[in-house]
C-alpha cells in the first residue's frame, strides 16, 4: 500500500503515514507505552508535517485521546458503553492490544476512508471468512478437499456455489493446493483479486496481491490469468511466475521455490537489497521497519526464520556495515554504521 494517498484535515498524505499515526496510537492506548516509547512518538510528530496532521486527525476523530488516561481508554473500549452495569472481565494484554489494532485499523478506514479506493479493504479484512494476523499463518482444509494455507496479515471469503469455487482474496498471500473436483457439473477453481482471477488448472500456486498488482507463483501444473478490464489472457506454467494489474498480464518469468519458503516459517534471501529485506520482514512483525538511502541498496544473503524476527534484525550489524535503531518494539531504523 506505499504510496496510496487518503486525507487527513482535508489534504492528502501517504497511506503509510496515517498508518503510522494508528500504529502509535495503538501503543499509547495500551496503557503500556514506556517513557521512550512516548520520546519517540513526540519525535516521530515533530519529524514531518504530515505526520503531525495524521496525528491531530485520528486524535481529533477518536475524541482527543490524549486527554484521556490511557487505562481508563482501554477499560472503555474493551467493557463498552455500560461497563458501569456490570463486572468487568479479566482480558489478556494479548487480547488488548489485538483489539486496539483493530479499532485503530478500523478507525483508518473511517477517518481517512471517505475519499480513498484503498481503505474499504481494512475493513473487509476484518470481517473477512479467514484471516491472519500479522505474524500467524495458517492452514487449513477447504470444503473441496483443496488446502489452503494463508500467509501473514491475509484474508480470504470463500464462495463456493454449484457452479465454481471461488476464493476472494481480501489481502495479503495464499498458496493453494487443489482437489480434483468430482462432481458434476465440473466447478472451475478460481482466485479473485481487485486486479482480475486467476484460475486453477490441477495446480499448486501462490496468489499475493500487492499494491497494484497480483503475482501469481505456479509449483506445480498451470495458472490462466484473467485481467478484470483487459481482453488479455496468459496461463502461467510450473516453475513460473507473472504479474497481473487490473488492465494486463506482464509476461511471465521464472521463479525460485524459495519464494515459497514462509510456509516453513523461512525468509530466503540471494542478494536482496536491504531495503526489499525490509519490507519482505515487515510483512511479519507489527511495526515498522526502515533503512536509510545510504544503506538500501546493500545486498544480503541467508536464510531467516520468521519466528524470531527481533534476532534477525540484530544480527545484520554482523554481515553488513550498519546500525540498528530499535527506537521503540515498533519502530527500528536501519542506518549507516557510525565511526567509533
Amino acid at each position: 500500500m506505499r504510496g496510496a494517498t487518503v486525507y487527513a484535515q482535508g489534504q492528502p498524505i501517504d497511506l503509510a503515514i496515517a498508518m503510522q499515526a494508528a500504529e502509535w496510537l495503538t501503543t499509547l492506548m495500551s496503557g503500556a507505552a514506556t517513557p521512550a516509547e512516548k520520546t519517540a512518538w513526540q519525535a516521530w510528530r515533530q519529524a514531518h508535517p504530515d505526520h503531525e496532521r495524521a496525528w491531530k486527525h485520528i486524535e481529533s476523530v477518536s475524541g482527543g485521546l490524549r486527554e484521556l488516561d490511557a487505562q481508563a481508554s482501554r477499560k472503555a473500549l474493551l467493557q463498552g458503553p455500560n461497563a458501569r452495569s456490570r463486572p468487568a472481565s479479566p482480558i489478556s494484554r494479548r487480547t488488548s492490544l489485538q483489539l486496539l489494532a483493530w479499532v485503530s485499523t478500523i478507525g483508518i478506514t473511517s477517518w481517512f476512508g471517505a475519499r480513498s479506493p484503498y481503505a474499504p479493504d481494512f475493513a473487509r479484512a476484518a470481517l473477512a471468512d479467514l484471516s491472519t494476523s500479522v505474524g500467524e499463518r495458517r492452514e487449513l482444509t477447504l470444503p473441496d478437499g483443496s488446502h489452503l494455507h494463508l500467509n501473514s496479515g491475509s484474508a480470504v471469503n470463500i464462495r463456493y456455489t454449484g457452479t465454481q469455487r471461488l476464493l476472494q482474496l481480501v489481502q495479503g498471500e495464499v498458496f493453494i493446493a487443489t482437489a480434483r473436483e468430482t462432481g458434476r457439473p465440473y466447478r472451475p477453481f478460481l482466485v479473485e483479486t481487485a486486479h482480475g482471477h486467476a484460475q486453477a488448472l490441477g495446480t499448486r500456486y501462490s496468489v499475493r496481491q500487492a499494491e497494484g498488482s497480483t503475482v501469481v507463483a505456479v509449483e506445480e501444473g498451470a495458472v490462466r490469468l484473467l485481467p478484470r478490464h483487459g481482453d488479455g489472457k496468459q496461463l502461467v506454467q510450473a516453475g513460473q511466475a507473472a504479474s497481473m494489474t487490473a488492465q494486463q498480464v506482464l509476461p511471465a518469468h521464472a521463479v525460485s521455490p524459495d519464494i515459497w519458503a514462509w510456509r516453513q516459517g523461512l525468509l530466503l534471501a540471494d542478494a536482496m537489497p536491504l531495503r526489499d529485506f525490509l519490507h519482505e520482514l515487515s510483512r511479519y512483525r507489527h511495526g515498522l521497519l526502515g533503512c536509510d538511502d545510504t544503506v538500501a541498496h546493500l545486498r544480503i544473503s541467508g536464510v531467516f526464520p520468521l519466528a524470531d524476527l527481533d534476532a534477525v534484525l540484530l544480527s545484520l550489524p554482523e554481515s553488513l556495515p550498519v546500525d540498528v535503531r530499535l527506537r521503540t518494539r515498533y519502530w527500528v531504523q536501519v542506518e549507516a554504521r557510525q565511526q567509533r
